[in-house]
């Protein structure tokens, strides 16, 4: 029987490299949906988000993208489609033969193939993880500029020319916020599934979850800003450090009104006007805006 099958080993070789990337992709991506509707966990946003400014055209422009790039695939594809057209017909597939040459080859083949699928499936993940802190955002900034109506400025995405950016800033009659945007799934449906406890160090979602990071992140980014801040404007300036949570219902714990971070569903930002603090003088509000609009890259045609 393996006398038989022998000669045909190197044909089932090659046809399998040509043929199994595609199936393999097809399967895993199939299985790996899948997998996500199966998800118990769901987004917290139910409300339907408001269009940006640009937003039909970004739109546009990120389709036309896509089709630009599959075009490019399509003329790199189409040389080693037209060899193997002209070449596979003349193979004597009961003939050819494989050295240690054509093994190493297709076993390097075999495992480029394994090593960008998996590469493949994390990218997935990546560009998920990304949607839903993109879509949290969009609704953390809807949210946040219903501030304006209560004399705030409010910058979303502002770069700091480090290793991160800053979601929001708000600039209040009496402080700066900064505020840092978190996305998370609740843990399936019904009442409590979306509830948050708060104790002015850490995070604590329904299901038992436990999250400090975000704490600390936006104290460092608000302890960031006020160095900023003061050295471009010469005076202190309040920044309070706030963690927002588009969906979630946060039940701040008592020992929270001792921190210097607040969390907050951004639905409910107005309640960062109630700090009972001094207004800020308004020259100094206004080169504190000034500020903001520095840290942002000038626009090339």
């Amino acid at each position: 029987m393996e006398a038989l099958l022998m000669p045909f080993v190197p044909a089932i070789t090659m046809l399998a490299l040509l043929f199994l990337p595609v199936l393999l992709v097809v399967a895993i991506v199939s299985l790996q949906k899948r997998a996500e509707r199966r998800d118990q966990r769901r987004s917290p946003l139910n409300d339907k988000l408001l269009h940006q400014a640009g937003a039909q055209a970004r739109i546009k422009a990120d389709e036309i993208g896509d089709d630009i790039q599959a075009r490019i695939v399509q003329l790199m594809v189409i040389g080693p489609l037209a060899m193997l057209a002209i070449l596979l017909p003349r193979v004597q597939w009961s003939q050819l033969r494989f050295g240690w040459l054509e093994w190493v080859i297709g076993l390097m083949s075999l495992a480029a193939i394994v090593i960008i699928t998996r590469k493949m499936l994390r990218l997935r993940r990546a560009r998920r993880y990304w949607l839903e802190g993109m879509r949290a955002e969009i609704a953390a900034a809807q949210a946040l500029d219903r501030l304006r109506a209560n004399g705030c400025e409010v910058f979303h995405d502002v770069p700091t020319g480090q290793d991160f950016n800053l979601d929001h800033v708000v600039v209040g009659p009496s402080a700066v916020w900064v505020v840092e945007t978190k996305s998370r799934r609740k843990p399936g449906k019904g009442f409590g599934s979306a509830d948050v406890q708060f104790d002015g160090k850490r995070l604590v979602f329904a299901g038992g979850k436990m999250d400090d990071k975000a704490v600390r992140q936006a104290e460092a980014e608000a302890a960031w800003l006020s160095k900023h801040l003061h050295g471009e404007t010469g005076q202190h300036t309040p920044v309070v450090p706030v963690v927002a949570l588009p969906g979630w219902f946060v039940k701040p714990l008592p020992v929270e009104q001792t921190s210097s971070v607040k969390a907050i569903n951004p639905k409910r930002a107005y309640m960062l006007l109630q700090d009972g603090r001094p207004a800020v003088h308004p020259a100094q509000r206004t080169r504190i805006i000034n500020a903001l609009v520095k840290l942002y890259p000038q626009q090339e045609d």
